[in-house]
């Protein structure tokens, strides 16, 4: 069978599986967020009632360097899961970096907006010592009813971030949304 193309059916292969590859990715992704985002109730989506209070929030944020008022570390990235739990006052993380100059050596939860530093709020994990290069880090804190509905209520008003030896103010930061 003759082929007229240039590239040739190897390469068309090839090149067929990493757009699929990228397609994956892109619909992995995506569903993972409206998975773990939480669903909307009737009562909200007519505005009575913007966040529910009787269970668990989900949040997914991306972490760059590009967040922070320094610049943090340009190279590096970083994806996090919140679970915050008011009625067991649990917040509960999952975080993938990669790329990170130095050590890992803090994650937390700050209280304020966008392009606002602010203090620590949960503290999910300080002076552990993890590799900047590639890590995934998981575990639940305990922390007041208050301060996760104050998360909840008004996510805006909060970002995390993520502390490294070479950028002790913050190598990742993600606005909650």
């Amino acid at each position: 069978m003759a082929h007229t193309d240039k590239k040739g059916p190897p390469m068309q292969h090839r090149e067929g599986i990493r757009k699929m590859g990228w397609i994956g990715t892109c619909l992995a992704f995506t569903s993972s967020f409206l998975i773990l985002t939480e669903p909307t109730s009737a009562a909200a989506a007519q505005g009575t009632d913007p966040v529910r209070h009787d269970g668990d929030r989900h949040v997914s944020v991306y972490l760059s360097g590009g967040e922070l008022r320094d610049g943090g570390d340009p190279k590096g990235w970083g994806m996090a899961r919140l679970d915050l739990d008011p009625e067991h006052e649990t917040a509960c993380y999952v975080i993938t970096w990669n790329r990170l100059d130095g050590v890992v050596t803090g994650f937390h939860l700050h209280a304020a907006p966008r392009r606002n530093d602010g203090a620590h709020w949960i503290d999910f994990f300080n002076d552990q010592r993890f590799d900047g290069q590639r890590h995934t880090a998981s575990g639940c804190v305990h922390s007041p009813r208050g301060k996760i509905l104050d998360a909840i209520n008004s996510p805006s008003d909060y970002y995390l971030n993520v502390h490294t030896t070479a950028h002790k103010e913050g190598a990742l930061r993600g606005q909650l949304f």
